[in-house]
């Protein structure tokens, strides 16, 4: 079974073989299971790479697979998950004006994929990215916000605290990043006992892959600064 293999190349980080094995698939364009698993490991290689030319590409090609999948099923918490996340990847690299038009959209599918699948720890740390992300964007992008929609998006630290406090509940250490966010609600929410707690996590914690690497980088920083 080639979905199993797939899921397998990709626990192990192997992000580009985790999708090839999948594109050969008879039943590809007519398996969400299949579609959404090929958008998240070529939005994993598009992430990763360096190549200007092979990020765009990877992720155009995994943002029409994840629109495929939601166009099969639009209940599926996967689908809206990855919509969410490729359709971000993608508007950024259209520049920050098409960014700002897709937000809420962004932020519909997040949600989406929260009530599709409540006990998905994924989802709700991603949910709590954008809460945070809103809460603390700089005066610049909230004028740029302001101007571009009638209505910009709301986010608060406390919000995105509850989502990422949800997530770690639901499965304690899934994602060394999660405790990096974490850190960072805790520090804009001047707590920083319990700040400092979840940025030790994130920074001791042996790394296993490019996010928990970055996570690490990030939280050593911030440690530096409480």
């Amino acid at each position: 079974e080639l979905i199993p293999q797939s899921d397998q190349y990709f626990d192990e980080n192997k992000y580009k073989e985790a999708y090839e094995v999948l594109l050969k698939h008879p039943d590809r364009d007519s398996n969400v299971e299949i579609l959404w698993r090929i958008a998240r490991a070529q939005y994993k290689v598009a992430k990763e790479t360096d190549n200007k030319t092979e990020k765009v590409n990877l992720t155009r090609s995994g943002f029409e697979f994840i629109r495929q999948a939601m166009e099969l099923d639009d209940t599926h918490y996967a689908a809206h998950k990855w919509y969410a996340v490729l359709l971000d990847a993608k508007s950024e690299q259209d520049g920050m004006w098409e960014r700002v038009n897709q937000v809420h959209k962004v932020k519909y599918h997040m949600v989406r994929a929260t009530e599709c699948n409540p006990s998905d720890p994924t989802s709700w740390c991603m949910l709590g990215c954008f809460e945070f992300n809103v809460a603390d964007m700089s005066w610049y992008v909230a004028k740029l916000m302001q101007k571009i929609l009638k209505e910009p998006p709301t986010g608060t630290y406390e919000k995105a605290l509850e989502c990422f406090l949800r997530a770690e509940k639901l499965q304690p250490m899934f994602y060394l990043s999660n405790h990096l966010w974490l850190g960072k609600c805790y520090k804009a929410l001047k707590d920083s006992e319990k700040a400092k707690h979840h940025l030790n996590i994130a920074a001791t914690t042996p790394v296993k892959n490019y996010d928990d690497k970055k996570c690490q980088e990030e939280a050593l920083q911030l440690l530096k600064k409480l």
